[in-house]
């Protein structure tokens, strides 16, 4: 079985996914000092990291430092530049010549990354964290036809504050895993038939889907953030203490009070 963490980067949702050189540099500088941090933090480390981007991003100076911290981080990771890789329910016009551009992504994969029976995909955002078990949790979970994994409580980390917080919803969150038998995985054309969810809240309906373990994952508010704020009505209460400090070193990351 093969496990992919995929990270949208640049091309998701409006304006191209894409905000400027100056939201580029700091959701970078976001995904290397959280994101990147927390997967480095897995007990399981037996997956590949792939990053998506816009073609415009393969030359870019910030997307080559981006590149050399991956290195460095010891992780197994692919990098591909034909844009967002899934239904997209904001920039629908990406959806017009997705199969396309996933084919040729999805051929860049199996050069270097060959083939396997099963794959499990995991979607996380670029400024997204996952607990230090959420991996091996993931994996434990026996393949199985239109199989897929959710969330729904985890917690929201403000940055710049330094506040933590529960992060309370009743649909699955944006961090589940859908398990693809290869065959399908690596043909576009049948990879997006299989693909059925139009948003992360139809998993429970689409597949069938396991609840996984609360607090599994965080996401963060840095002041570069598309959707999410800290003033949020998913916003449970807030942790203090040594609470937050324990959450914090699960995640991989120092922020003390």
């Amino acid at each position: 079985m093969k496990h992919f963490v995929y990270v949208p980067f640049t091309g998701l949702g409006l304006q191209d996914g894409f905000r400027g050189q100056e939201w580029y540099d700091y959701r970078v500088k976001i995904f290397e000092e959280f994101t990147l941090k927390s997967l480095v933090n897995q007990s399981c480390k037996d997956f590949i990291l792939w990053i998506s981007f816009r073609p415009n991003e393969k030359e870019n100076p910030t997307t080559k430092k981006l590149e050399e911290s991956l290195k460095e981080s010891g992780l197994k990771f692919i990098l591909t530049f034909d844009g967002v890789m899934m239904y997209d329910d904001r920039g629908v016009e990406h959806n017009e010549d997705l199969v396309e551009r996933m084919q040729r992504s999805l051929g860049v994969i199996k050069d270097k990354e060959g083939s396997d029976k099963w794959v499990y995909v995991t979607g996380l955002g670029s400024d997204d964290m996952l607990e230090q078990d959420a991996i091996k949790e993931i994996q434990e979970q026996k393949p199985k036809m239109r199989g897929a994994t959710y969330y729904l409580n985890g917690y929201i980390i403000n940055t710049r504050s330094k506040q933590l917080a529960r992060w309370v919803r009743s649909t699955s969150c944006s961090k589940y895993t859908i398990m693809y038998p290869g065959e399908i995985f690596y043909d576009a054309k049948k990879h997006m038939e299989y693909e059925t969810n139009k948003s992360h809240e139809d998993i429970p309906q689409e597949y069938d889907a396991t609840l996984l373990q609360d607090g599994r994952y965080a996401c963060t508010v840095h002041g570069a953030n598309i959707s999410t704020g800290w003033n949020n009505s998913f916003r449970g209460e807030e942790i203090f203490g040594e609470d937050k400090n324990e959450i914090f070193e699960r995640f991989g990351i120092e922020i003390h009070r």
